[in-house]
């Protein structure tokens, strides 16, 4: 399949600027660049998408320029805010730079082993591009090539200057000639001859390709492809300041976060997701579709797609980890206990907070109260009479039982209130 069938199948080409460039980065041995700003110290599921079309040109022999927005993270994009962006001083930027890089390192990595390809890609900052450059170089190497006509006319700029509620700094308004100098530079310099991004961002991207044309003359080869924004089940974008966060960062949420993440996906949203969010060849991909829509209640798709994308960020022990801790929370958990390793038990602990067992044993009201499951003896009464407690799916039916150790499957026992919380006790 050539790259650009491919990549309208997996829905990942919104629009572009030449259709020159698929032919060309279909040949294999370019180079092309996405930027991302250090705004936080790691990316989320939304950058995801432009990672995963790197990774499909990649796929054909080209090279990824990862750009870190060392310069333009110091200013904020406007596009899609409806107030200036908070600044992040010199220390903060520095540190979100290299756990962006850090990351990224074993992301790529992971995904070495997963294609067995050596996939090709570069990281560089453009802080460094413009570091040495003063006003006046900014202004007659920058500036005179864009006018303020064409910036007024980009969505970003429009839609903060048409509404009288909202204002637009100077600085923010100086964003696309920074990240069009980017372009420029790379083109200039590094023979890169496309820029991907968000459909968001095209009106920034332009601004590049304008820049490099005016400059180095009307025939030079650069093009500019988007792709369209991922949104949620609510029609958000994903991304830190909507709330709906999953982060690529292993440090800042867990194999079975992620895992559950995508195991809450809704059955439309499977196929979307399995094209654009992983490397499943498209026939299986459709297979694996079919089969789900054949019992959907068994939840394959979403299986998949968890599994695939945990591994990606972590790792494959990580996705095995977090598929046992589903079944026990979702599943058969009578199954899976006897079976985990030191390391599931803590994840599992991680995830639903434990209590070890106090030496003697300890009696069921008092285990209610210490796991915060029950505020009092007296509750705990009640949610046992009711019929709410389990441990290890079997009902609790008397208030003076007692746990003890003789009573744990392999140094844990699950306790359950209704039907989704659950505390793990040990005894390791």
């Amino acid at each position: 399949m050539d790259l650009k069938t491919e990549l309208q199948a997996r829905n990942l080409i919104y629009q572009f600027t030449d259709e020159k460039l698929f032919d060309l980065y279909n040949q294999g041995g370019q180079k092309f660049y996405c930027g991302y700003d250090p705004t936080a110290d790691s990316l989320h599921l939304g950058h995801l998408l432009t990672i995963m079309t790197a990774v499909n040109f990649m796929k054909r022999g080209n090279t990824f320029i990862m750009l870190i927005g060392g310069a333009t993270g110091f200013i904020g994009d406007p596009s899609g805010k409806n107030s200036d962006r908070a600044f992040l001083n010199e220390a903060e930027l520095k540190h979100n730079q290299e756990a962006i890089s850090k990351q990224i390192q074993q992301f790529m990595a992971n995904l070495n082993k997963i294609t067995g390809k050596e996939l090709k890609v570069e990281f560089m900052n453009n802080y460094d591009f413009v570091k040495e450059m003063n006003l006046f170089d900014f202004f007659t190497n920058v500036g005179k090539y864009i006018t303020v006509n064409t910036m007024l006319t980009k969505e970003s700029i429009k839609k903060r200057i048409e509404n009288p509620e909202l204002s637009l700094s100077f600085t923010e308004f100086s964003y696309m000639l920074l990240q069009g100098y980017d372009f420029l530079h790379l083109n200039e310099k590094h023979g890169v001859k496309l820029q991907i991004g968000g459909s968001d961002q095209r009106g920034n991207m332009v601004t590049g390709t304008e820049m490099i044309r005016k400059k180095l003359g009307g025939d030079q080869e650069c093009y500019v492809m988007t792709i369209p924004l991922m949104l949620d089940a609510s029609g958000k974008k994903f991304g830190k300041s909507e709330g709906n966060a999953v982060w690529l960062d292993p440090q800042k949420n867990s194999p079975y976060f992620v895992y559950q993440f995508f195991m809450n996906t809704t059955d439309s949203e499977v196929p979307r997701y399995l094209k654009a969010f992983t490397l499943i060849d498209l026939p299986e991909i459709e297979a694996i579709i079919t089969q789900h829509q054949q019992a959907p209640e068994k939840r394959l798709g979403q299986q998949k797609l968890a599994s695939y994308i945990v591994e990606m960020i972590f790792w494959h022990d990580a996705s095995v980890q977090a598929e046992k801790i589903s079944k026990i929370l979702f599943g058969d958990p009578l199954e899976i206990l006897p079976t985990m390793t030191s390391d599931e038990i803590t994840a599992l602990a991680n995830e639903v907070g434990n209590i070890n067992l106090p030496e003697g044993g300890i009696r069921i009201l008092e285990l209610l109260v210490q796991t915060w499951l029950a505020p009092s003896n007296g509750e705990a009464k009640k949610l046992i009479a009711s019929g709410s407690i389990f441990f290890n799916e079997q009902k609790v039916e008397d208030i003076q039982k007692e746990i003890k150790k003789a009573d744990l499957i392999n140094n844990i026992w699950l306790l359950r209130k209704g039907k989704k919380s659950y505390r793990l006790i040990t005894n390791l």
